[in-house]
């Protein structure tokens, strides 16, 4: 008979719930009512968020010096992010399309621009040298996506794709999914499973099969994420990548879950053996060893934190490999508030947020909320309605960064008022009295996104 420990109760905290949504219902209406001057353009800048996986990252501001940076520094356009021999890193955009780097690799993101409604209208990278591996979400009608070598660019549409730019130039492009323009001095269309390579001049050659490569880092990490992705909600997975494993080393790592339904981990490594165990909250044990990736998965799973232990078997050899976990949970996309055994998980739905404004904005009325359905790494959140008499609408962007919740407002409109952009920080962080690119909900954010409508926010508590 399996022993359980007892199960600590939920804890709610109706309360604090009730002002966060109010926090992110008074920046929609800040959204509306002060981020004018951007209700004449057709997109506004966003920034992405460093990931810092394995030290060292160091971003560059602006063409400045290169700075050691942390997990949840913000990336602008202009900014430059590299990685050294040991160090992997990614960014990612608020609508979930992520470019993970390798270790020595530099690039620069150029411009990255979202449309009014909170959708990605453009995005560009130079990547200097080194080996990325991009997923790029699904892009609405006219949206652009592209990366740039020395002497040529890929252009992407809802794919998943690597680049590799060698010291002489030459650009390596392999495709996973979708389908990609590959342009230098010609022009080479490439479909998933095929590869490309332009020379440093530009001159880019026939489309092939993609070619097996035993240094290439990406390949353990496609297999772990595609095996955890199936079955699972779309923005519970979260990704960790270790320092080299030795044989009869071990390393560990924690996942915050509350409850409701299964959770899946799974290893990718580059090969020689290796095994993956899971503790869940209740003192179960759950451990596999096999051929990579290895899944475990912890049916009925308890609420509370995770422990997951990745231990290095043998054939490891002097060097060690890269262990690549990724841990994905089945969610309820519902209005929730739970609070137990240090995991958290709020669920706001548009009623949640609209029946916030009795929290007492005063002014406001005929309020109408939508959130839209899917982002599996941020949340799109818009409203209408009329504050003292003048109609307006805004939209918000929410994402997790650095363990806090960033509020992004990306477009407003108001009849005959006018109020410079840089106000709108200071309005928002006025009316909701924090930082609102450093938003506190109380515990830790591990994971911010949006299923069925529902913004979904997870945590955990120290």
């Amino acid at each position: 008979m399996r022993h359980v420990a007892a199960q600590t109760p939920p804890r709610r905290q109706g309360g604090r719930r009730i002002l966060f949504a109010f926090v992110i219902l008074v920046a929609v209406v800040a959204g509306g009512i002060f981020w004018l001057n951007q209700s004449a353009q057709a997109a506004v800048n966003v920034s992405a968020t460093l990931t810092v996986y394995q030290p060292a990252a160091s971003v560059s501001h602006g063409g400045a010096t290169f700075a050691a940076a942390l997990t949840g520094a913000q990336v602008q356009a202009g900014d430059s992010v590299k990685t050294d021999t040991k160090g992997r890193a990614s960014i990612q955009l608020p609508d979930g399309t992520l470019t993970r780097l390798a270790s020595d690799t530099e690039l620069t993101l150029n411009a990255a621009h979202f449309t009014k409604s909170g959708t990605l209208h453009d995005a560009k990278i130079t990547e200097k040298i080194g080996r990325t591996l991009t997923t790029v979400q699904h892009l609405v009608s006219g949206a652009t996506f592209q990366v740039a070598g020395q002497s040529a660019v890929a252009s992407v549409r809802g794919t998943r794709f690597e680049v590799y730019i060698k010291e002489d130039g030459t650009m390596i492009v392999k495709l996973f999914d979708g389908e990609l323009d590959f342009d230098g001095k010609n022009h080479v269309h490439l479909h998933a499973g095929q590869q490309a390579t332009a020379d440093p001049e530009g001159n880019i050659g026939p489309a092939g099969p993609i070619e097996p490569d035993p240094n290439d880092p990406f390949g353990p990490a496609m297999a772990a994420s595609d095996a955890v992705a199936i079955g699972t909600t779309p923005g519970t997975e979260q990704d960790f990548i270790g320092a080299p494993l030795h044989n009869g080393e071990q390393q560990t790592y924690t996942y915050g879950y509350a409850g409701g339904g299964l959770v899946k981990a799974s290893l990718g490594y580059p090969g020689s053996a290796m095994t993956l165990k899971v503790q869940a909250p209740d003192g179960q044990m759950y451990s596999k060893s096999g051929a990579s990736p290895i899944l475990v998965v912890v049916e009925n799973a308890p609420a509370g934190l995770y422990t997951l232990f990745v231990i290095g078997v043998s054939g490891l050899g002097t060097i060690g490999e890269e262990p690549f976990l990724a841990v994905a949970a089945v969610e309820p996309c519902i209005s929730t508030d739970i609070d137990q055994n240090k995991a958290v998980r709020r669920g706001y739905t548009a009623q949640d947020l609209a029946a916030s404004v009795s929290a007492g904005t005063s002014g406001l009325s005929n309020l109408s909320v939508t959130i839209a359905p899917t982002s599996p790494a941020g949340a799109i959140v818009t409203g209408k309605g009329t504050y003292d008499g003048v109609g307006w609408t805004g939209s918000v962007l929410l994402v997790a960064r650095g363990g806090t919740v960033d509020i992004m407002a990306v477009g407003g409109k108001v009849f005959g008022v006018n109020v410079p952009a840089q106000q709108i920080v200071q309005q928002i962080g006025t009316a909701i009295g924090q930082n609102p690119s450093n938003l506190n909900p109380g515990f830790t954010v591990d994971r911010l996104f949006a299923c069925s409508s529902v913004v979904m926010i997870d945590g955990h508590h120290a």
